[in-house]
């Protein structure tokens, strides 16, 4: 089979995908630019406190209980520590998800849960500061949703999963395409001055396809494994499923600042990003920290025997490297990029519908070579 074959089956391939599914594309990709930024964007809805008081830091159990004392009985209680010099200390009591419960929880069988409280302490003095709802904004509820399963609850990961695997395919035939004839290497990564009409809308979508062909594939295929952790091998704990810690007759559970030692103890070189306290007696305490600079590592700790239950720390994994490259946590210059990223599926099904149409109205073959001036 000639390459001039190869070639026509996959531009019918990458139109019809992009036709077919850019809409549902555009709108994965425009939630997951706003997740990007979304600590940003909800501190900007509502501005957390500032903290104030000067000093030395009080103890993680001593924050604990401030934040506790004005709100008791709240079960699970997770601890994140200020990462800069005047935010005040967060406590989340409760143990709904930030970004709320997933559609057809209940249809699902899963309990219907209370949202969580989240209490603001300052670090220095204890004082509480203020509290919200630990449910970020609606907007950003709606977009996690949305990106995560398409508003369609646990079965829309795999939804998802394939909407990835889409774009992956998209970016892969739209290279071979795109690939330039010999001579034409200088016009294959600028839009011509003299480009109008259906061959500015050509260059255009090649144009920005090649310029962000890398950070595009990598975005893509992380969204795949993140969709699919199992079947890709992703290291993880399944909070569902934790191993159990009974409870020792006689004994006292340690408090946070043990646990956070022990674990620290076990990955040295890691920062302490988030403890949960699990509102059962009978699980481990999870501390969540931060490796190698982007990294979570998470320590399991028996509360009940002061010792380490297991660490998982994926630094050496390929696939654990997923998410901070999905979520682009991997330093600003990549974030940024990231967040453009998301912007290009919507400018591609934009031009890609325009050109399709133009074709169309000329009664042009949709994957006939472009003329000059040949269409409007």
């Amino acid at each position: 089979m000639a390459f001039a074959d190869i070639r026509r089956g996959l531009f019918v391939l990458h139109m019809w995908i992009g036709l077919g599914l850019g809409l549902l594309l555009a709108l994965l990709g425009l939630s997951g630019s706003v997740l990007v930024y979304d600590d940003a964007i909800a501190d900007m809805l509502a501005p957390p406190p500032k903290a104030t008081a000067q000093g030395r830091m009080l103890s993680l159990d001593a924050i604990i209980a401030a934040a506790r004392a004005q709100n008791p009985g709240r079960g699970q209680v997770q601890l994140v520590p200020p990462q800069a010099p005047g935010e005040a200390a967060s406590v989340r009591l409760g143990e709904m998800s930030r970004m709320g419960a997933m559609p057809n929880m209940q249809r699902a069988g899963m309990p219907r849960q209370r949202s969580a409280t989240e209490v603001f302490v300052d670090p220095v003095s204890g004082a509480v500061l203020g509290r919200r709802t630990a449910l970020q904004p609606p907007i950003l509820t709606f977009a996690h949703q949305l990106h995560g399963n398409f508003l369609m609850g646990r079965e829309g990961r795999q939804f998802v999963g394939w909407l990835g695997v889409a774009m992956v395919l998209l970016g892969l035939t739209g290279l071979v395409l795109w690939w330039p004839k010999r001579g034409q290497w200088k016009y294959a990564f600028i839009v011509r001055r003299t480009a109008r009409g259906l061959r500015f809308h050509r260059e255009l979508h090649a144009m920005l396809g090649i310029w962000a062909f890398f950070v595009f594939i990598v975005v893509s295929f992380s969204g795949v494994v993140l969709a699919w952790p199992q079947t890709m091998g992703t290291p993880g704990f399944n909070p569902r499923a934790l191993p159990s810690a009974p409870p020792i007759e006689g004994a006292h559970r340690i408090g946070a600042d043990r646990a956070v030692a022990i674990a620290l103890a076990a990955d040295p070189g890691a920062a302490l990003r988030s403890i949960t306290i699990p509102g059962r007696r009978d699980q481990p305490v999870m501390v969540n920290l931060l490796s190698h600079g982007a990294i979570n590592a998470t320590a399991l700790i028996d509360p009940w025997r002061a010792k380490l239950m297991t660490l998982r720390d994926p630094s050496q994994s390929f696939l654990a490297w997923q998410r901070p490259v999905h979520q682009g946590t991997l330093g600003p210059v990549w974030k940024f990029l990231v967040f453009l990223t998301g912007f290009l599926p919507a400018v591609f099904v934009t031009t890609g519908v325009i050109m399709w149409a133009k074709k169309r109205k000329a009664h042009i073959a949709a994957n006939a070579p472009l003329a000059e001036g040949a269409v409007p």
